[in-house]
């Protein structure tokens, strides 16, 4: 779904771009390019880099990258089977956000819950600066091609208005040319800028959406077993006290019952 999106995003853009150029200047694309100047090649590079930085990150923050279809229930499984030694050797080694996260809880299973949900935030934090590291030249380039192309614009304007105090302003065409050459410049740093820029928002918002997924897996995880440990204490203290494990287990269900009728009785008072 995201690499559609961001293809349709930088279409659209440049789309409307070309549209906009065709309108101003029915010559081709490269005659426009050469009229522009030594600038120009400047802003292509920045959209070469640009671009090799977007494809990146679009592959490396898919969602099946970073969150793994089978990770959990494999991990599930080899906790059932072998405990939390098993589940370290299920993620030991997982570069993706869920895995990191999950072997960062595993290696500290014998914490309090809420030291394990102070690591969730810690090795979340950590994981989305990785996410977003590769973005912030998109982000600086999309800041620059425009201010390259308007660069370009004010050197274009300091040759026409030099060519029109040695040649006149008697005709027109001895400033206006050297105007309008000077602006591709800046158009081509617009057209560089705006799809860049779009990318750069999108990846962004989609590493916040894929780490705010992980976190909230890890807490789940943290609280179901918090509530597993639990009724196991709840179990041990039943059997030192005398009574069997199913006695204890029924006991308390009906503390629940008794909880669930409570509630709705204050509910309806």
């Amino acid at each position: 779904m995201l690499p559609r999106l961001l293809t349709l995003s930088i279409v659209l853009a440049l789309t409307a771009s070309v549209g906009y150029a065709d309108e101003l200047n029915p010559e081709s694309f490269f005659a426009s390019f050469e009229r522009g100047g030594k600038i120009m090649w400047a802003i292509l590079a920045c959209s070469v880099i640009g671009c090799a930085f977007a494809a990146e990150r679009i592959l490396a923050i898919r969602r099946r990258a970073q969150v793994p279809k089978r990770l959990m229930a494999d991990l599930r499984d080899a906790m059932v089977s072998g405990g939390v030694g098993a589940g370290i050797k299920v993620v030991e080694g997982n570069k993706s956000a869920m895995g990191r996260v999950m072997y960062a809880l595993l290696t500290r299973s014998g914490a309090t819950r809420r030291e394990l949900e102070t690591t969730v935030d810690d090795e979340g934090s950590r994981i989305l600066y990785d996410l977003r590291a590769n973005l912030r030249p998109i982000g600086v380039i999309a800041s620059i091609s425009p201010l390259l192309g308007l660069l370009g614009t004010v050197f274009g304007l300091i040759a026409a208005f030099r060519s029109a105090a040695e040649l006149g302003m008697d005709d027109p065409r001895n400033f206006a040319a050297g105007i309008y050459e000077a602006l591709y410049t800046t158009a081509f740093g617009l057209v560089v800028a705006v799809p860049l820029l779009i990318i750069y928002h999108m990846l962004r918002n989609h590493a916040d959406n894929i780490m705010r997924e992980v976190e909230e897996r890890a807490l789940a995880f943290i609280s179901a077993a918090s509530n597993r440990a639990e009724r196991s204490q709840q179990r041990a203290a039943a059997r030192a006290g005398g009574r069997t494990p199913d006695e204890s287990q029924r006991e308390d269900d009906g503390m629940d019952a008794v909880r669930a009728d409570s509630d709705e009785t204050s509910v309806d008072g």
